[in-house]
């Protein structure tokens, strides 16, 4: 019995070396500049709908990693605070990735949109999973790429005001030795 023991707390580590994928977690927050995560939002008028730029920002990524590797999978957990000081709306909060030679990457279909719903006073988290994401894997694999955050407000209360935080940006991406 003792001699199952070792063995019984290496099979994990074996199970998961026997497809020789290299899984990468990215904490994409990480390689952005600190004053793009947080935006002032409003006085929003009266208005059906009204849409915030919140960043557009280039990020220098793992150089070469595309050279050894082909993706198998990407997946995104995004988060994001409202701290909604008046007025009430709901709404979307929309991510954006695009390849570095693209001028601007909300030109691409979103990777992710959360939505959500604000009222007077009070704040906020949204959050989501995203998987499997095609468009996402192949992004990440380059040297460079583009990522970009859009909120769109539908207001139901006016004027609308307050301050958005990104507070969770991650992929992970499954990549297979292709040697």
């Amino acid at each position: 019995m003792r001699r199952l023991i070792p063995i019984a707390l290496l099979l994990p580590l074996l199970v998961g070396c026997g497809n020789r994928n290299l899984i990468l977690t990215i904490d994409i927050l990480s390689f952005m500049d600190p004053g793009s995560r947080t935006v002032n939002y409003g006085p929003i008028p009266p208005t059906p709908s009204d849409t915030v730029e919140v960043f557009s920002d280039s990020l220098n990524l793992l150089q070469g990693i595309s050279d050894v590797t082909r993706v198998m999978s990407a997946s995104l957990d995004v988060a994001a605070s409202f701290d909604n000081a008046s007025g009430a709306a709901t709404g979307e909060v929309l991510i954006y990735f695009a390849a570095a030679d693209s001028t601007n990457p909300f030109t691409t279909t979103p990777i992710a949109s959360i939505p959500f719903q604000l009222l007077a006073g009070q704040i906020t988290n949204v959050s989501t999973h995203i998987e499997a994401s095609p468009a996402l894997a192949e992004v990440l694999t380059h040297d460079r790429a583009k990522v970009g955050l859009r909120i769109i407000f539908n207001g139901t209360s006016f004027p609308i005001l307050g301050v958005e935080t990104l507070t969770k940006l991650t992929a992970t991406v499954i990549m297979k030795k292709d040697l």
